[in-house]
Order: structure tokens, then sequence, then C-alpha cells
């Protein structure tokens, strides 16, 4: 029974109608001095089982307050434990965002000892992959108000990851090397052997791409470098594709091909790099 229902129950004011009777004969023995022992002794006897009952009450009381008391000191300490929990976790959060800048940073600057005149965004973090996507695309938080063009080159220090495809205002949609809508011109670095770098959805599924158009007599072997020719002004020349893992013939017997395990790590990727403007962009081989 919670205390502010004993203090309103039937039972609660019984029980200040006997303490007050006993406390009148009390108040009247004292009075009446030696006169009154006989009546005090019989109502000392009869008032035994209400002094039994109050007595009862009065731990029934007590423990109703221990425990009222109790529980509030519970919930008091269950409120402080749980904003001790959310400032940790706050704390966590920043430390997250922290250790994850610092890393997109220092890639960004892995990048720029190896590269030649590249201008590049911010970093940009990987928001979600695109749903039902079997080649890895994602979306990235910067848009066109950040500065990002449509058909830019996106990578990080490992290597190539793909194109923006589609721009909106703070948000873009990148298409990696593993789709079958991307073609890139590449080149073995080993044997100088050339192509077109271009995913297939096999391929895509065991985290793969290809490399077609080989020519049929090439010379690539297992774990030669394909990386970007350069040759169409779309990618910067030498920015890594990926390691080849497998050579054989087309179907038609007029190219080779080789299927490429990519530089980059799609699964554990969280920031990327867009290339903003680079040396030789726009600019084909094959102009005056």
């Amino acid at each position: 029974m919670k205390l502010g229902d004993f203090f309103r129950s039937r039972r609660f004011r019984v029980l200040l109608c006997v303490i007050a009777l006993l406390t009148g004969v009390m108040l009247y023995s004292l009075k009446q001095g030696g006169q009154t022992n006989f009546f005090s002794r019989i109502a000392y006897t009869l008032s035994a089982p209400i002094r039994s009952f109050s007595a009862s009450v009065s731990g029934k009381v007590n423990e109703i307050l221990d425990t009222y008391f109790e529980s509030k000191a519970y919930r008091e300490e269950n409120a402080y434990l749980r904003e001790r929990i959310a400032q940790q976790n706050q704390r966590l959060i920043g430390m997250d965002d922290t250790q994850r800048e610092l890393e997109a940073l220092r890639d960004q600057l892995e990048i720029k000892e190896h590269s030649n005149g590249f201008v590049m965004s911010e970093p940009c973090i990987n928001l979600m992959p695109l749903t039902n996507d079997l080649s890895g695309g994602f979306l990235i938080d910067q848009g066109s108000a950040d500065g990002i063009l449509l058909n830019s080159p996106v990578i990080c220090s490992q290597g190539l990851i793909g194109v923006v495809t589609q721009v909106d205002e703070h948000f873009s949609t990148v298409t990696t090397i593993l789709s079958p809508e991307l073609s890139v011109g590449a080149i073995v670095l080993e044997t100088g052997d050339s192509g077109i770098v271009e995913g297939t959805i096999k391929c895509a599924a065991d985290q793969k791409t290809k490399m077609i158009y080989l020519d049929k007599d090439n010379t690539v072997h297992s774990g030669d470098l394909v990386m970007t020719a350069g040759t169409t002004g779309l990618f910067p020349y030498g920015i890594a594709i990926g390691n080849v893992t497998k050579t054989d013939m087309a179907e038609t017997g007029l190219t080779g091909y080789a299927e490429i395990e990519p530089s980059v790590d799609f699964e554990t990727l969280k920031s990327v790099t867009v290339l903003l403007d680079f040396e030789g962009k726009g600019v084909s081989f094959h102009e005056d």
C-alpha cells in the first residue's frame, strides 16, 4: 500500500480514534493519582491488542517510508547514471568524429605527396550505399554547393574509387569501378599493355572488376598493377586501379582480358576525395 493511500484509509482513522481514547484515559489517570490505578490497569490490559496493532501499523508505515526513500534514492541514482552515460556517449561520438576526420586528412595528405597539381575537394563522408546496387555505389555528403562537379574522379590514397554520376546541392552519387556503367582507360604498369577497365555483375559479386580489349598477344601476368592511362582527359594518369588476378582470352578469340582486384577496399571505405581539377583534364591524346 502506498503511504498516501494508508493515511486516507479507514484503518488510519480508527487508529487515530484509539490513540485519542488512550491518551484521554492516561491523562485522566494522572489527574486522579492512585484512585485510577485500577482503571489504568484495565485500560492497559484492554489496550494490549490495540498497542500490538499500533506497533504493527507503525512497522508497516516505517517499511513504506523506507521503501519510498530507497526508491527515490534509486531513481535519483539512475537519473545520475543515465546522464553520465549520455555524456560519455557524446564524448565517444566526438572522439569517433575526430578520429574519422584525422584519418580523412591523413589520406588526403598521402594523395598530395604523390599527386601532380591535383585540386581536391574537402574530405567527403561515405554516407550510405545505394539501394540494390551490386557494384557498391554510394552517396557522399557534398554536392554542388561544395563545388562538386559531375563526372569528377573519386579517389583515396589507395587508388581510384569511381566517378561522380549525379550531383545535388548537398550530396552526390558515386559510381564505382565495379560498375558496368563505368569505363576507364587503363594501362598495365609492368608491360605497357592497354585496355578498358569496365565492371561486370559477375565480377562485382566477388568485389572485382575487369580489363577488356587487351591485345591477344599481351604479356600481362597475375599480380601486375593496372592504373589509369590518362588518355581521355577524364582521369589523371597513374591512379592505381588494382592488381591482376587472372588473364584469359575473350570468347571471340580476338582480344584478351584480365580480372582485377581493386586497390580500394570498398567494404571499409569511410571517406573519399573528389578531384575537381588536375593536369590534363579534358585533354585527349587525340586532340591537337
